[in-house]
This record gives structure tokens, C-alpha cells and sequence, in this order.
């Protein structure tokens, strides 16, 4: 290998390697010209902005450097942990001896999530989705219920006649009825002209409104996960596929980058943990849930979903456990795929983005593109109201590189 193709060490195989080594080498250079990494302030400035993907490599040089980051940015926090009390954040619910008592008996079965060892890889997740999605948080609902309700009484009471129509009135008694701690409510008003007859004294229009609510029930959270639910309410889950390391509870945050750095305890971790994408929904479901989880080189999180690329592995494996707190499921595996995150402005198919279909033509046709992707034909039927689930991890193979198995449940 001419010494043309090697930059700080590293022997590129082809011009493109070569030119993206250059690249981060550039990068890196500026970098630490910019940052004092004896400071804690601006090493964990650089770390949040590599976890976010603020900062991007794209080659083993500029991968290295992100281990070397983080290798920094832990030993610099062990010492302020040892040093100070842990500061106070709005999910670590959790004191010394709660640590001990997370897990209730049934969740003691299963592996825990362990802090994260030294070698690790740090491409991250990206998760900038623009679409606006209804959110998970089951509270959330409540609210935009009850501003539904406090909206709909403010346009009835400035329509004089329709607040005086004693079966509206009626209506509105029952919607405030249903407003109950343990119920969604959506409530729609549709305005239909109705036409009276043309008389000399009543020759006028009036709006008639037909208004319609209805209140689903959230169902109660399973015996086997009450007790974890009670220490971190952000669980919604669990998730176990046989002969891996995948056995770990599911959690769902208002964002997408806590999980990313903390694990099921809330606490600084650089295995993160397994959690669904902030625009979905477990109940009313989304039709297709996304779980992220990072790809560890020491076989934690979702590094062993890449078993998945041998076709043997798959035939015998073809089903895996995914439970909600509020049901037990089995889910049957339909797709198995690389892919790459695309740039905002890209027009081509994002399977991240994929939560909800409105029709069952765009449906069909995500799943066209689904199965032109897929690295081996499953021949699992997908159907409209099939309920998915999409299991999503770092792939090394490429620049922005995600390894992808999506499911359906089956019972």
C-alpha cells in the first residue's frame, strides 16, 4: 500500500476511505485546537454534541477518536460523582437504597442493565424526525382532551342557539362526565348547514353541530410489571429474543437523547438503553412501534439484532417476545435490512419515519420498498392492520449505517 493512502496510521483500501480519513483528520485537528480536555465543561460539550450527532466521523480514524472521547469524558465524570453529590435531574427518581429494590421478582429474572465498559462504539442513533405525531405520554392526552372540552364550550357559547339546544347541552353534561383520570377523550364538532323554509318570517340560515366524543380506557398495567413501573414510569416494556444478550426492559421519554446516556435507573451510563422513539404510541398504538438501542462492542443493548443477518440465525429464530406493560405479544420477524440515515431534505423512504400510514395504499407501498431492502425473503404476509414493530441499531459497515429487523405481532 502506497504511503499516499495512509493518514496518521490508518491504510485506506480505495480514494473514497482515503478522502474521508483526510476528512475527520481535518476535523479532529480542529477540534482539539478548540478544546481543553483537562476541563470537564468542554470535554462533556464535545461528548453531547458526538452523542446527538452534532459532531459526525465517518471513518475508523474519526470512530477511535470518539472512543478516546469517551474514555475522557467517563474518567472526567467518575471524578465529579466521587467528588460532589449527584446533581438532581428530572428523571432520576432514584436514592442509594431504592438501587437494590428496582427489579420486583419477576423483572429479577432477567438481565439487568449493567454500567457500560471502556471499549465501546459511540456512533449514535440520530433521531431528528420532523413530523408532528401525537405523543406518547398518556397524561398528555388527558390534557388535550380537557382543552378540547374547554375550546368546544367556547365556541357553543358564543353560538347562542346551538347552547340553548337543550340535546347539545345534554351532550356536553355527558362529555364532562367522561372526563375521568383513566380515559382519553377526543372530542370533533361538525357543522352541517341546514336550510330553513323560505317564509317572510323565517328566511334565515342556521349551523346545526353534530358533536361526537369518544373515551377509551387505558387498560391496567400487568402484575409482573408494577412494581418496575412504580421506580421509573417512563417503562413501557420488555423485549427478549432467545440466544442473545436481548433481554432488557423498554422505555419511552418526552425526547430522544436521555435514553441515549442513561440507563433504566436514570443514571449517566454509556450503554444507554433500549427505548421506543418519542412519536410513538403503545396505547392508542401507533401502527409501527421503533425501538433504538445502541450497538456495543461488548454485545450489550441491540449489538446481538446483527445475528440476524445470517439467514440460518433467522429460521431459528423467527419469533421474539416484545410485552407493553399492558399486554404480553409475540411478534413474528417480516423484514430484515441495512440502511443509512438520509439527510433532512431527502425525498426517499426513511423507515425512522415510518410510525403511521393513512391509507392503506401508502401503506402497501412502504412495504414494497420494506421488502426491496430486505437482505432475505421471510415470506411473512403483512396486512394493513397488522401491528408492527421495528428494532433499529448502529451498523459499522457504512457512514451512518443502521442494522433494521421489523416485526408483526401475531398474538
Amino acid at each position: 500500500m502506497s504511503s499516499e493512502w495512509s493518514v496518521e496510521g490508518y491504510s485506506a483500501r480505495n480514494k473514497s476511505e482515503y478522502e474521508a480519513f483526510l476528512r475527520d483528520s481535518k476535523k479532529i485537528s480542529e477540534i482539539k485546537k478548540k478544546i481543553n480536555f483537562n476541563k470537564a465543561s468542554d470535554v462533556n460539550k464535545l461528548y453531547s454534541a458526538i452523542c446527538t450527532g452534532g459532531i459526525k466521523f465517518e471513518s475508523r480514524l474519526g470512530f477511535d477518536f470518539e472512543d478516546e472521547i469517551t474514555d475522557i469524558y467517563e474518567k472526567l465524570n467518575k471524578k465529579t460523582q466521587s467528588s460532589s453529590s449527584k446533581k438532581s435531574d428530572h428523571r432520576s427518581r432514584y436514592t442509594e437504597d431504592d438501587e437494590d429494590e428496582l427489579y420486583s421478582d419477576y423483572i429479577k429474572s432477567h438481565q439487568k442493565v449493567e454500567n457500560s465498559d471502556e471499549n465501546v462504539d459511540k456512533e449514535l442513533v440520530e433521531y431528528y424526525i420532523n413530523r408532528q405525531r401525537k405523543q406518547k405520554n398518556l397524561f398528555k392526552y388527558l390534557l388535550v382532551g380537557i382543552s378540547a372540552i374547554v375550546v368546544l364550550g367556547s365556541v357553543i357559547a358564543v353560538m347562542g342557539k346551538v347552547v340553548a339546544d337543550k340535546r347539545t347541552e345534554k351532550i356536553l353534561r355527558e362529555i364532562e362526565e367522561s372526563n375521568r383520570d383513566n380515559a382519553f377523550i377526543f372530542t370533533t364538532i361538525n357543522p352541517n348547514s341546514v336550510k330553513k323554509n323560505n317564509t317572510a318570517s323565517n328566511n334565515s340560515d342556521t349551523n346545526d353541530y353534530t358533536i361526537t366524543f369518544d373515551t377509551y380506557e387505558i387498560p391496567d398495567i400487568l402484575e409482573k410489571y408494577k412494581d418496575t413501573y412504580t421506580k421509573n414510569n417512563d417503562l413501557i416494556g420488555w423485549i427478549k429474543i432467545s440466544d442473545t444478550n436481548i433481554d432488557y426492559p423498554v422505555v419511552q421519554s418526552n425526547d430522544n437523547q436521555f435514553y441515549l446516556s442513561h440507563n433504566f435507573k436514570g443514571k449517566g451510563d454509556a450503554n444507554g438503553c433500549i427505548f421506543a422513539d418519542m412519536y410513538c404510541n403503545i396505547y392508542p398504538r401507533s401502527k409501527n412501534v421503533i425501538l433504538y438501542g445502541h450497538h456495543m462492542k461488548s454485545g450489550k443493548m441491540f449489538a446481538h439484532l446483527e445475528k440476524y443477518d445470517n439467514y440460518d440465525f433467522y429460521l431459528k429464530h423467527k419469533t421474539f417476545v416484545f410485552d407493553t406493560i399492558f399486554e404480553e405479544a409475540m411478534y413474528e420477524i417480516v423484514f430484515v435490512f441495512r440502511d443509512y440515515v438520509r439527510t433532512s431534505d431527502a425525498t426517499d423512504f426513511k423507515y425512522y419515519e415510518f410510525v403511521d400510514v393513512t391509507s392503506e395504499i401508502e401503506f402497501d407501498s412502504y412495504m414494497n420498498e420494506l421488502k426491496e431492502k430486505s437482505l432475505y425473503d421471510t415470506n411473512v404476509p403483512v396486512k394493513f392492520d397488522d401491528e408492527l414493530l421495528t428494532l433499529s441499531t448502529c451498523d459499522y459497515a457504512q457512514a451512518n449505517g443502521r442494522f433494521v429487523v421489523i416485526a408483526k405481532k401475531i398474538k
